[in-house]
């Protein structure tokens, strides 16, 4: 039985990035296509208001990295399937840039680095992750490949940390430097460090981050009240 494309159907979708529901969201993704689903309508007003709702729960402390990490691979999956169908019919995702994203190289972490790729991808950034373990040179070409407006760097381990900074001082070498954003995060960096080693911003949270992009990168977006 067809199902119809209304609110409910977007707030059904919205559910399986809340709790996590893989399966439910790869079902849901694709009954809505075949229903013939408007794409961008799937990711902006089903995935990306679940994500939203997730990552404002997690900022309260209503849940935890778990459940937040569980709300983001389902939004990737699900998000995967609509951007490719809104290749095939020629449409464009709204977009406020690029952004490359990953862990420096010697962190095989990747959990946070997912999440903020998810978040962001879900406020209309269009996110190339990169993945772990990232050395120089491969940010480098990323950021060359796509033409991107910001590079985002993650690590939770201290030992890597100046590979942020050896990145940054190749961009300046390149001549890159001024035309990128770089924003960097993790456990152990602080303000302190992002201003020393030449970072635009330090990301605190997946939501802060967007935040922080959207400052960077001259967003203007509606603030929810506290």
């Amino acid at each position: 039985m067809s199902i119809e494309i209304n609110e409910e159907y977007f707030e059904k979708l919205a559910l399986t990035v809340i709790d996590g529901e893989e399966e439910e969201c790869i079902k849901l993704v694709n009954d809505g296509l075949e229903a013939g689903v408007d794409p961008l309508d799937a990711v902006e007003k089903g995935l990306a208001r679940g994500i939203d709702k997730v990552g404002e729960d997690f900022g309260a402390g209503i849940i935890f990295l778990p459940e937040l990490a569980m709300a983001a691979d389902v939004m990737k999956q699900g998000t995967a399937i609509l951007d490719e169908r809104i290749k095939e019919v020629g449409s464009t995702r709204l977009s406020h840039g690029k952004i490359i994203i990953g862990t420096i190289k010697g962190d095989i972490h990747d959990i946070g680095k997912s999440v903020v790729a998810a978040v962001l991808q879900a406020n209309g950034y269009d996110v190339v992750d990169i993945g772990i373990d990232i050395d120089i040179d491969t940010f480098i070409d990323a950021v060359k490949e796509h033409d991107a407006d910001a590079l985002g760097m993650s690590t939770l381990l201290t030992l890597p940390l100046m590979e942020m900074e050896n990145v940054i001082k190749r961009m300046q070498e390149i001549g890159m430097r001024d035309k990128v954003k770089v924003i960097v995060g993790g456990c152990p960096v602080t303000q302190e460090f992002a201003d020393e080693i030449g970072a635009d911003a330090v990301g605190f949270d997946a939501q802060d981050a967007v935040f922080k992009l959207d400052r960077l990168l001259g967003i203007n977006r509606p603030r929810k009240s506290a």
